[in-house]
């Protein structure tokens, strides 16, 4: 059955409701308008349209950030989010994970001139790690570097409107922190935005899956919201390959 407007039910008629989160550049970020936008907020607004539903975006911290359809706050949450069990990450019996619609590394941005020290993970110790309060990267640096300091970006960024680019071009450029834990597709991001303010560059470091296995991005969708897990599934399948905007 064609999907549209009419055979969708959502929290609030004629919109889809998408909690976010605004810290993870070019995923999902706040542009200097201080809109949220980015590769899935780009990929739930054509879905939205596919609908004939407008896109209304709500930002939440991302440590719960699967919790808010089960709560019946938004119709689909989505920011650079893996599916996990039900123990780590609850979304309760009024929400759904969707398909898996991409999938990243985990990875450190360092400076370039820090490479030698960043060659064997296992060996490293006494750096300071900068990561996302409840994100995979927060789980995996408490795993992957034990000898290693963990901060997390609330801690270090607290009141910076693009805690990101702070934490780059003030802290790791500055030598007040070592490194930052992010997919590779945002620390790649961050090395091609902000490399030419940190002096000698920066690089990604220790590119790897997360316990061996591949990490991929899903959405979180409210049960109520009828229609919408099987259409943004199907959404994916026909679109995924689409999923990061060809430069």
């Amino acid at each position: 059955m064609m999907m549209n407007a009419a055979t969708v039910k959502t929290l609030f008629p004629g919109r889809l409701t998408v909690c976010t989160y605004g810290g993870f550049a070019p995923v999902c970020y706040k542009n200097p308008d201080g809109q949220l936008v980015g590769f899935d907020i780009s990929f739930l607004a054509r879905f939205a349209e596919s609908l004939g539903l407008a896109i209304v975006t709500a930002e939440k911290p991302f440590n719960d950030i699967w919790t808010w359809p089960g709560k019946n706050a938004c119709d689909v949450a989505g920011a650079g989010v893996m599916r996990q069990d039900e123990k780590k990450r609850p979304i309760g019996p009024r929400a759904s994970w969707t398909d898996a619609y991409f999938q990243v590394n985990r990875s450190l941005l360092i400076r370039t001139q820090d490479a030698a020290a960043f060659a064997d993970y296992e060996r490293l110790s006494g750096k300071t790690i900068v990561v996302t309060e409840g994100s995979t990267a927060d789980t995996d640096a408490r795993e992957r570097y034990p000898n290693c300091t963990i901060k997390c970006v609330d801690d270090v960024a607290a009141g910076q409107p693009d805690a990101q680019e702070y934490i780059v071009r003030t802290l790791l450029a500055n030598h007040e922190v070592d490194a930052f834990g992010e997919g590779d597709v945002s620390n790649q991001y961050l090395a091609d935005h902000y490399g030419k303010d940190v002096t000698g560059g920066l690089m990604l470091a220790d590119v790897h899956k997360i316990g061996g296995l591949t990490e991929t991005f899903n959405f979180i969708v409210r049960n109520d919201s009828s229609g919408v897990l099987d259409g943004l599934n199907d959404f994916i399948t026909k679109n995924k390959g689409s999923y990061v905007p060809k430069a």
